[in-house]
């Protein structure tokens, strides 16, 4: 009997860097009956057995932690969210994992944390670094621009709702003054970055409003910034999943690491040294005439990757 295999889904996300990473799971799963499982409802799921690659971050909802028993997962490139950790390792998670362990992990902070749970882990980094250039541009595309995608976005404050008057929205506001600042500074440094190179200049977000695009539609939307990735020059942005697929294409990257202070974006990063230079805006001075060099550190990791997968994935 042939096997059924699913990858997450996202129908509630903004972030086409979620959609990044179903695509590099579907690479590979051609010609395979796939379903697609949202991630924040994989305890629910209750239809056939399916092999699941289990890759991303994890997750907004803990007490639906862990997957229904109708998932057989594959951990790949698996990041624990700082915020969601002490839920997801309760016992039923901690036993979950050690099930279907060894857990490939994306970042050395979630390979700490699980393997100080007595889980067996090793440093995965990320299924996006599998990604193929030529499976998104012609061979003989000559690379032109400078892309930039969402750079310093966290410093764009949300809206915040707090009771009048309260000391919480008090606080939030000076905050957000602050983060105004640093964010209209990093950009002052960023633009004259920009006004010193000789290529034009192209710039994109990695947010989707989901109530204006369906799931299909922001599908659509991350392939097309996977082929805009493909043909850049150079890459700069302060997201995981627009760098980690330029590192796969041979697309330098700057990661301006503004606005990236918080555990829930650090412990993102630790591991992703080796693959591009992270630095603050107040750095990107010292690369206005001399670009990174396409990293070649990632290849080691994707062969692992590949060889896990295709076992997998054998019928």
């Amino acid at each position: 009997m042939n096997k059924i295999f699913a990858i997450l889904s996202y129908p509630n996300s903004n972030n086409l860097g979620d959609f990044i990473q179903s695509e590099a799971a579907k690479q590979y799963l051609k010609n395979k009956i796939v379903k697609q499982i949202d991630r924040e409802q994989l305890h629910s799921y209750d239809g056939t057995k399916v092999q699941m690659f289990m890759n991303g971050w994890f997750m907004e909802n803990p007490n639906n932690w862990p997957p229904s028993k109708k998932i057989n997962p594959l951990f790949l490139s698996f990041h624990l969210n700082p915020t969601s950790k002490k839920k997801m390792l309760s016992q039923k998670g901690v036993n979950f994992l050690k099930k279907h362990q060894p857990i490939g992990c994306r970042d050395i902070y979630t390979q700490k944390i699980l393997s100080d749970c007595g889980v067996e882990t090793y440093f995965s980094s990320c299924l996006t670094l599998t990604l193929r250039r030529n499976n998104f541009v012609k061979k003989n595309t000559r690379r032109q621009g400078i892309l930039v995608v969402s750079p310093m976005e966290r410093l764009i404050s949300e809206n915040f709702s707090a009771p009048s008057f309260s000391l919480e929205k008090v606080l939030n506001k000076i905050k957000t003054f602050k983060k105004k600042r640093q964010y209209l500074k990093g950009m002052k440094r960023l633009n004259f970055f920009l006004s010193r190179q000789k290529e034009p200049v192209y710039f994109k977000s990695q947010l989707v409003d989901p109530l204006e695009f369906s799931e299909n539609e922001r599908s659509n939307k991350a392939i097309k910034q996977l082929r805009d990735i493909a043909k850049a020059k150079l890459l700069i942005t302060s997201r995981i999943h627009s760098a980690l697929p330029a590192v796969a294409f041979g697309t330098p990257v700057l990661f301006i690491s503004d606005g990236l202070d918080h555990i829930n974006q650090k412990s993102r990063l630790q591991g992703m040294e080796p693959f591009f230079p992270i630095l603050n805006s107040k750095d990107l001075i010292k690369w206005t005439f001399k670009w990174p060099n396409p990293t070649k550190s990632h290849l080691p990791l994707v062969k692992k990757l590949e060889k896990k997968i295709t076992f997998f994935i054998k019928d």
